[in-house]
This record gives C-alpha cells, sequence and structure tokens, in this order.
C-alpha cells in the first residue's frame, strides 16, 4: 500500500510487531484511507435468486428481457431499461455475466503498476470473504509474497504489486472443492481475525477503558 505523510508518499514493504518498514514511492498517488461497515452480507437464497435473474437476462434479447422484467419482477420501464442496459453491459465487457455456476475472472493495472484481480462471484459478502481468504492465502504460499484482498456481495479482490504477474489461466486451479477447506483453514489460523473481532466485541461491551 501507499500512504501519505506530510506531504511524501511512503510505499508499505513489512508490517512487523511495533515497525512498519517502508520505501520511497516516488511520488505514486497514495490510497484513501476508508471504513467499510459490518453490515451482514447478503443471504445465500438472495444471491441464488441474483444469480437466476442476471442468468434470465443473460439468455433473452434485449426487448424480451425488458418485457419479461415488467411482467415478471412488477418494475416499471425506466427500472426496467436501466436493469437491462448494466447486465448487458457487463456481459459485453466480461463475455458472460456472473452467477452461481459461473465465477468470472478479471484483471488490470492501476495507475501505479500495481494488478488488481477481480473474481466476479455473487455468493455473498460471507461466502466471498471466505473465498477471498483462502485463494490469497493460496497466491502467497506459490508466489512466496504477501497481498491484500477484500470481498464484497459481488467480488473479490485481490491487489498485488507491479513486480508480479503470472498467467490468468493459473488462477482456477489454486482451489478444487477438495481443497478448499483445508486452505481456509490454513489461512483462519494465521490471520488476526478472531482477535480484532475479540477486541471490537470487548469495545461494544464497555469491557475497554
Amino acid at each position: 500500500d501507499v500512504f501519505l505523510l506530510g506531504t511524501h508518499s511512503w510505499r508499505i514493504r513489512r508490517v512487523e510487531p511495533g515497525t512498519v518498514r517502508v520505501t520511497d514511492a516516488h511520488g505514486a498517488p497514495p490510497s484513501v484511507p476508508h471504513w467499510q461497515g459490518e453490515a451482514p452480507g447478503r443471504t445465500r437464497e438472495l444471491s441464488e435468486e441474483v444469480s437466476a435473474l442476471r442468468q434470465a437476462i443473460a439468455d433473452r434479447p434485449a426487448a424480451d428481457a425488458r418485457a419479461w422484467l415488467e411482467e415478471e419482477c412488477g418494475v416499471q420501464r425506466a427500472a426496467a431499461d436501466t436493469i437491462v442496459a448494466y447486465l448487458r453491459a457487463g456481459l459485453a465487457a466480461l463475455g458472460a455475466l456472473p452467477t452461481m455456476n459461473a465465477i468470472i475472472l478479471e484483471r488490470f493495472f492501476d495507475e501505479a503498476g500495481g494488478m488488481q484481480l477481480i473474481g466476479h462471484a455473487p455468493f455473498g459478502a460471507r461466502v466471498n470473504r471466505a473465498f477471498g481468504l483462502a485463494l490469497r492465502k493460496r497466491f502467497c504460499v506459490t508466489f512466496d509474497f504477501e497481498l491484500q484482498a477484500a470481498a464484497s456481495d459481488n467480488a473479490i479482490l485481490l491487489s498485488l504489486g507491479p513486480q508480479h504477474s503470472f498467467p490468468l489461466d493459473r488462477v482456477p486451479r489454486f482451489l478444487t472443492s477438495q481443497t478448499v477447506e483445508d486452505v481456509l483453514k490454513q489461512a483462519l489460523l494465521t490471520s488476526p481475525m478472531f482477535a480484532a473481532r475479540w477486541r471490537w466485541n470487548l469495545n461494544r461491551a464497555l469491557a475497554v477503558l
């Protein structure tokens, strides 16, 4: 990550107990600090409905999809037009729409030259957070470097530095239904998730001055 101290930007290289190792980022734009709330992730049932809606739009011509939305979902024409335009733009860009049966991988390079890998997966934030943790663990073990990971209801984001590159078709082989549970357990055991959650609970209970 790149942060701003005074008027100078610095790139974090390593975080150790009590110490953060940095190098000169040579004016690279810093990331904007943000906080993501703890709203519950989308349920599996709602995620399945989102997936089915996407598939229904993808399987129909635009005019038929609009009519289907108005009749089946009870939305007005303007809303149907917006939904169809949005989903078909995604279909045109990605070649398919992400559903419960189709995860789509996309990557791009940011302004600083770092690679961003997105897994479009509408499973909901709870599943995607676990999926992202497991995938991050496989990246760290395979390439021997640390990276940042984030997840939402619709996607997983892995942020890699400018020095890391690999064929995109390698990623689907990082996790299988036979290995994902063990990899996720390994990722959870080394993450500060439980300690951080415990601290939050103590603060909420007013047990910490």
